[in-house]
C-alpha cells in the first residue's frame, strides 16, 4: 500500500478530545456542550405512518441503497501481512467513554467489571487534522472494533484489512462532503508530525463525532494519547443506573461519557421551548437562506452545516442546544409525526454505511415546510418536509 510514509516534523495541534466537555489537555473539546446524560435519555419515537404523511425523496441519501458495504480503495495494494481476525458478530455500543489522557488499568478492570458490561474496548482518541481541517480520530484494533461497527462495514474483511495496514476510514459525511475521495492521499497531522496515509473507505463509525478511524499503530505514529477511551457494550443494562456506575468506575479520572445508543426512557427534565422564543430560532435561521452548506461550518453568512446552522439559531435566541446531530436528537422529547409542531426538529437516518445512525436535522416551519443546510453543493433552504429514511421529531427542550 501506499500508506507507510514516516511522519515528519509539523506544528500540528493534536489534542484528547471529551465527549461532554472534560477539560481538555492540548486544545479545545472536538464535541462541545453535550447535556448531562440524564438529558441523553429520551423516549423511542413511534412507529412512522408513512401513507398518513407527504413523501419526498432525501437529497442526502443520493439514490442509494437503504444498506450497502461500503466502497474500498484498491485492495490489489493490500499486502496481507497483517492478520486481521473475521468479523465475530455485531456488538452494541451503548457509551463512549473518554479522558484527556491514558486510562490506568484499574480504571478499565473497573468498567469492565459492572454488571451487565459484556465489554469495554480500549480505544485512542483525538483530534488532528485530516487536510487541514480538525478532525476526531479514534486509533483501533480491526479485528476487535469491527465487531462494534455499524454492519455494513464490519462484514467488510476489506475495510479492516485496509485499516490495518495503515490506511484511513473517514465516515461518510466526512469523505464525501469533503471531497476526500476513495484512493486518494491525504496528509494526517498530529503530535508527532504529519502522515500521507490512502482514504481506504467511507464508513461511518457509529459514534457521534467520530470521523476517522486508523490503527492503534498509526495513532501512536502521529502522537495519539494511548488507550484513553473505552467504548463500551451493556446491552441489557439499565442506562441511567449504568451511568452511575460508569462514573464511579472512572472516578478521578476526569472521564467523560457519551449515550451511543437510542434510549427507551422518556426526558424527565426542563420545559419545551415555548412558542415565542421558536419564533426567534426559526427568523435567525431563516437569515441563512441562501448560505452554503460546508462540511463542519458554524458561522453565520460564511457555511453552515444542518447541526451547526441549527445550533447557531438556538443560541441566537438564548438556547443552548448541542453541536452534533446525534446530541441534537437527544436535547428533547420524541413526538408523533402527526404531533409535529412548528420550531420541532426533524431528524433522518440517511447514511447507508450506518442505517440506525443519525445523520442529518432540520426544523419544522408549518404547513409540510421545513428548513435545512442540506448538503455541500446546496444552499440552506426551506424544503418540503421528507420522509424517507425519516428518524423521528424531537422537541427541544430549555
Amino acid at each position: 500500500m501506499r500508506t507507510r510514509a514516516r511522519a515528519c516534523s509539523s506544528a500540528a495541534l493534536v489534542a484528547a478530545f471529551t465527549a461532554l466537555g472534560a477539560g481538555p489537555v492540548w486544545a479545545e473539546p472536538v464535541v462541545e456542550d453535550r447535556p448531562p446524560v440524564s438529558q441523553q435519555i429520551a423516549a423511542a419515537p413511534a412507529a412512522p405512518d408513512s401513507e398518513a404523511r407527504p413523501s419526498g425523496s432525501d437529497p442526502r441519501a443520493d439514490d442509494e441503497a437503504e444498506e450497502a458495504t461500503p466502497d474500498t480503495a484498491d485492495t490489489d495494494d493490500l499486502d496481507g501481512d497483517i492478520p486481521v481476525a473475521p468479523f465475530d458478530g455485531a456488538r452494541s455500543v451503548e457509551y463512549f467513554a473518554v479522558a484527556p489522557e491514558s486510562l490506568p488499568r484499574e480504571a478499565v478492570e473497573a468498567v469492565r467489571g459492572i454488571e451487565g458490561v459484556e465489554d469495554a474496548l480500549h480505544v485512542d482518541a483525538a483530534r488532528l487534522e485530516v487536510e487541514g481541517e480538525e478532525t476526531s480520530l479514534l486509533g483501533v484494533n480491526p479485528s476487535l472494533f469491527r465487531n462494534h461497527a455499524p454492519e455494513p462495514s464490519a462484514e467488510s474483511d476489506d475495510i479492516w484489512q485496509g485499516v490495518a495496514e495503515g490506511a484511513i476510514a473517514l465516515s461518510k459525511d466526512a469523505g464525501t462532503e469533503r471531497g476526500l475521495d476513495v484512493g486518494t492521499d491525504v496528509a494526517v497531522a498530529g503530535g508527532e508530525g504529519e502522515v500521507s496515509m490512502e482514504v481506504w473507505t467511507h464508513a461511518t463509525s457509529g459514534i457521534s463525532g467520530i470521523d476517522a478511524l486508523v490503527s492503534r499503530e498509526r495513532a501512536a505514529e502521529l502522537g495519539m494519547p494511548e488507550g484513553n477511551a473505552l467504548v463500551i457494550s451493556a446491552p441489557d443494562a439499565d442506562l441511567a443506573q449504568l451511568n452511575e456506575d460508569l462514573e464511579q468506575a472512572l472516578e478521578g479520572q476526569d472521564a467523560s461519557l457519551q449515550l451511543v445508543t437510542d434510549a427507551p426512557e422518556p426526558m424527565t427534565e426542563g420545559e419545551a421551548v415555548p412558542p415565542t422564543v421558536v419564533e426567534e430560532v426559526i427568523a435567525n435561521a431563516e437569515t441563512q437562506l441562501g448560505v452554503p452548506y460546508v462540511w463542519g461550518g458554524t458561522t453565520p453568512n460564511e457555511g453552515f452545516d444542518c447541526s451547526g446552522l441549527l445550533q447557531w439559531a438556538f443560541a441566537e435566541a438564548g438556547v443552548s442546544i448541542p453541536r452534533v446531530t446525534h446530541d441534537q436528537w437527544n436535547a428533547g422529547t420524541r413526538v408523533d409525526y402527526a404531533d409535529m409542531e412548528r420550531g420541532d426538529l426533524i431528524f433522518w437516518r440517511s447514511d447507508p454505511t450506518a442505517p440506525e445512525y443519525i445523520s442529518h436535522v432540520a426544523i419544522y416551519l408549518g404547513e409540510d415546510q421545513m428548513l435545512e443546510a442540506p448538503r455541500t453543493g446546496l444552499d440552506v433552504q426551506v424544503t418540503p418536509v421528507r420522509t424517507e429514511n425519516l428518524a423521528g421529531v424531537v422537541r427541544v427542550h430549555a
